[in-house]
């Protein structure tokens, strides 16, 4: 899981730059949602990191106006 964690920060990283608190924060918060999604049944690794991408660009970049999410 860790170099999970590590390619998603990485990538996000390169577009945006975090402090060293945002970065920890991060870590941890993507660390617990990709445990969540393990428990519920998602084990492919680019699945997960996809997902953690986006859980990431959401929590610093808000939800995408496009999606009502309905």
């Amino acid at each position: 899981m860790r170099e999970i964690v590590d390619r998603v920060l990485g990538s996000y990283e390169k577009a945006f730059r975090l402090n060293a608190v945002q970065k920890a924060k991060s870590r941890k918060r993507i660390t617990e949602y990709i445990d969540k999604l393990i428990s519920a049944g998602q084990t492919d690794p680019d699945a997960l990191a996809e997902c953690a991408r986006a859980y990431l660009k959401e929590m610093y970049e808000g939800r995408d106006p496009r999606f009502t999410g309905c």
